[in-house]
């Protein structure tokens, strides 16, 4: 067989990888899983040279100039990445089946660090399962303006079992539903699961701009049975069951500010 000359090669190195995450499955990002589908970006801040790839769940990141060629095959040596100066990307991540909120985002890349980003499903894209759920609406107190993309954390009391952690984000119109895909069945002789309720919001959020998440401030829930509010509001639940949870004498879940 007649050997095949190589003249040169064209060699690109990898920058850095995003790895797109859903916020539902799980309480720490380490053990969530990543998206089924890939990812729409829209940067405001980049380098010019900056190339992507989107695949289901993941985003990779490369840039022109680090790129060489060199003359023949290339050596061990040549295959070796260069060091990179850190650079900033940012802008907005949506899901083009709407399945997921969108949000803001921004970091560091360069030197393939490696980037976990959570994004969580909309009241559309939330499938529930034997454990059952919460669903409501979030409402300022006194504009009664909706609290457009507050994320919700619900801690629920398993006993022995330790606290399961649930969370959810609102949607555009400040409607969510919390799926409880980890709820285990009742233990015998127990009726019901003991549970809190907190949030984060911005007053000043619009439902035009995404947010994102790290940037919302605790803030207060109205109690179901009682007109107060606390930073923490009290449940009980029942696995399978999916309800409506709304303030006192309200047909929404009240917001105000900490």
């Amino acid at each position: 067989m007649k050997a095949v000359k190589v003249l040169e090669t064209n060699i690109l190195y990898a920058s850095d990888v995003i790895y797109w995450l859903d916020g539902s499955s799980a309480a720490q990002e380490a053990d969530m899983r990543r998206l089924s589908d890939a990812v729409v970006l829209q940067l405001d801040t980049r380098p010019a040279d900056l190339q992507f790839l989107h695949t289901p769940g993941k985003t990779a990141l490369w840039r022109r100039s680090a790129g060489k060629t060199v003359q023949g095959a290339p050596s061990e040596a040549d295959k070796l990445r260069p060091a990179e100066a850190a650079y900033t990307i940012a802008g907005s991540v949506a899901d083009s089946q709407s399945r997921y909120i969108p949000r803001r985002f921004a970091v560091q890349a360069g030197n393939a660090a490696g980037h976990s980003l959570v994004l969580y499903p909309t009241p559309f894209g939330t499938k529930l399962g034997r454990g059952g759920g919460l669903r409501g609406t979030l409402r300022f107190t006194g504009s009664n303006a909706p609290a457009v993309w507050a994320l919700l954390t619900l801690t629920v009391n398993l006993g022995v079992g330790g606290n399961l952690i649930c969370r959810a984000q609102a949607d555009a119109n400040g409607d969510f539903i919390i799926a409880m895909h980890r709820l285990p069945p009742l233990p015998e002789g127990v009726t019901e699961y003991n549970a809190t309720l907190s949030i984060a919001a911005s007053a000043a959020a619009s439902a035009a701009l995404p947010v994102d998440p790290a940037d919302l401030q605790p803030m207060l829930l109205g109690a179901i049975n009682a007109n107060s509010f606390a930073a923490a509001l009290a449940l009980t639940l029942v696995p399978g069951d999916l309800s409506l949870i709304r303030s006192f004498n309200r047909d929404h879940l009240a917001v105000q500010p900490n």
